[in-house]
C-alpha cells in the first residue's frame, strides 16, 4: 500500500494552468492537414490504403495468443500473392516516380531557358560596360597626347625665344 502511494507521488501531474497541445500549436497551422484541402502525404495515403485493403471481419489487430489453439495447424501463407502485391506496389511507385522525373525534367528545361536568357542579357550588359570604359580610356589617352604635344610646342617656342635672345646678345 505504501508503494502505491510512492508510485503516485513520483508520477508528474499536469499543472492546472499548463497549455494543452492545441494551445501550443503554432498559429496559422491547420489542426488537420485535410482542413486546407491539401492532399495527404504519401505515407498517410499508404496507411489509409492498407486499412482499406482489410478483409471483411478482419480487424487491424491480430488475434491474441490466448485465442489460438496450439493444436491447430497454421494455415499456409500465400507467398505468391505477397509477391504480386509487392510488384504492384513497386510498379505504382515506379510510375509515380517516372511522372515526377518527367515533370522535373520539364521544369529544368524552363529553368535552363530562364538562366540562359539572364546570362545572355548580363553578357550583353557587361560588353556594353566594357565598350564604354574603353571609349573613356581612349578619349583620356587622346586628351593626354594633345596636352603632351601642346607642352612640347610650348617648350620649342621657349627654346626658339632663348636662341633669338642669345643671338641678339641679350643672354649670356
Amino acid at each position: 500500500m505504501a508503494d502505491a502511494k510512492n508510485d503516485q507521488a513520483l508520477e508528474p501531474k499536469p499543472a492546472d494552468n499548463a497549455p494543452t497541445a492545441e494551445e501550443t500549436r503554432a498559429p496559422g497551422l491547420p489542426k488537420n492537414p485535410s482542413e486546407e484541402g491539401r492532399p495527404p502525404s504519401g505515407q498517410q495515403a499508404q496507411q489509409a490504403q492498407e486499412v482499406d485493403n482489410l478483409e471483411p471481419g478482419e480487424s487491424e489487430e491480430e488475434e491474441s495468443e490466448e485465442e489460438v489453439d496450439p493444436a491447430e495447424e497454421i494455415e499456409d501463407f500465400d507467398w505468391d500473392e505477397l509477391h504480386e502485391r509487392y510488384h504492384r506496389a513497386i510498379g505504382t511507385a515506379s510510375a509515380q516516380e517516372l511522372e515526377l522525373l518527367h515533370e522535373f525534367a520539364q521544369l529544368m528545361d524552363y529553368f535552363k531557358i530562364w538562366a540562359d536568357a539572364g546570362a545572355n542579357q548580363e553578357s550583353d550588359r557587361t560588353f556594353h560596360r566594357l565598350r564604354t570604359r574603353m571609349t573613356y580610356v581612349q578619349n583620356s589617352e587622346q586628351k593626354l597626347e594633345k596636352t603632351r604635344q601642346h607642352y612640347i610646342g610650348v617648350v620649342r617656342a621657349f627654346e626658339s625665344a632663348l636662341d633669338l635672345l642669345r643671338s641678339s646678345g641679350f643672354g649670356g
